[in-house]
């Protein structure tokens, strides 16, 4: 059970990463399609050539969706996490993202936890208490006050743009549902296989789509033969995709939805570091006040569910 607490909180601060290394490929002339279409492409051949040389052992693949095989009555579950995240999440959320300001994002994704709580509660029938739903509000308003005090001067909020990242904070929370729900038929890295399978089909299909409508198709596979773009792809591809989705996935077998989400705060947190250690950015008070309230959050959230665990054993 610790182990699963640890890697819910190393997710979330790789999580905090993403932006930093996202923005630099996006610096590179490339745009949010074509960084999911070639990150998840990466990491996927990654997991099918580890299964291929049976490295890892992956019993699940596209055959269990369509032919009537032993696995294809639980395949369902397991294919609405992978289409939850990573397809619908990250692409109503990097949708959402460049047609908002940082405040509204901050703020609607914010709301997160709170998905995870009403998810779980009608798929799964899993309660959280009081305490634990006062923790997650004190999380909820740490963020929100980042978020309003961020000075933003520049962009505007569009109406499409809020309603990506409302369809994104639905998208996530049941994402951890579902996954919670398919891994009692599937390994965390056969979710985390699948997640990419589903995550690599959907995007290279847009980014196809979107070259052959600019008739630069040939110059497909540029990006991956560019040295300023193999950190970040690497990073994307391999700690951010394959060891982040994996952690998770272990973590919602034995965590609730509304515990993992708690810890959501943590890539908050990281980014703002990130900002101020590499790009020259500042600390201001109502980062510490935030800060306080998201840690109280995730000690709070944690507390009580370890608690019930080992009353519920008892």
């Amino acid at each position: 059970m610790v182990l699963a607490y640890i890697f819910t909180f190393l997710k979330n601060a790789i999580y905090g990463t993403t932006n930093f290394f996202t923005k630099g490929l996006n610096e590179n002339n490339l745009d949010a399609i074509d960084i999911l279409a070639l990150r998840f492409l990466f990491s996927f051949a990654v997991l099918w050539l580890l299964k291929i040389v049976k490295l890892i052992k992956i019993n699940v693949g596209v055959k269990d969706v369509f032919k009537n095989t032993e696995k294809h009555k639980y395949i369902k579950p397991l294919f609405l996490a992978a289409l939850f995240s990573p397809v619908v999440e990250m692409l109503f959320e990097t949708m959402g993202f460049t047609m908002t300001t940082a405040v509204t994002a901050g703020v609607i994704t914010s709301l997160m936890p709170v998905a995870s709580c009403i998810f779980e509660s009608i798929i799964l029938k899993e309660s959280t208490t009081l305490s634990q739903k006062i923790f997650l509000a004190l999380g909820i308003i740490g963020v929100i006050y980042i978020a309003i005090n961020t000075n933003t001067s520049s962009g505007n909020d569009t109406v499409i743009g809020v309603l990506c990242l409302i369809i994104a904070v639905i998208a996530g929370p049941a994402y951890l549902v579902f996954s919670r729900k398919s891994s009692g038929q599937f390994t965390a890295l056969e979710i985390t296989y699948f997640s990419c399978l589903l995550g690599t089909v959907v995007f290279n299909v847009l980014s196809i789509i979107k070259h052959l409508w600019q008739n630069d198709i040939i110059h497909y596979f540029d990006p991956y033969f560019d040295p300023k773009n193999i950190l970040g792809f690497v990073t994307l591809s391999i700690v951010s995709t394959i060891f982040c989705t994996l952690m998770n996935n272990y973590s919602m077998s034995r965590l609730q939805a509304s515990t993992v989400a708690a810890f959501g705060g943590v890539s908050t947190v990281v980014t703002i570091l990130i900002g101020v250690l590499f790009l020259d950015e500042k600390l201001y008070y109502f980062h510490y006040i935030g800060f306080t309230l998201i840690l109280i959050r995730m000690i709070g959230v944690s507390y009580i569910a370890i608690k019930k665990d080992k009353e519920n054993v008892t």
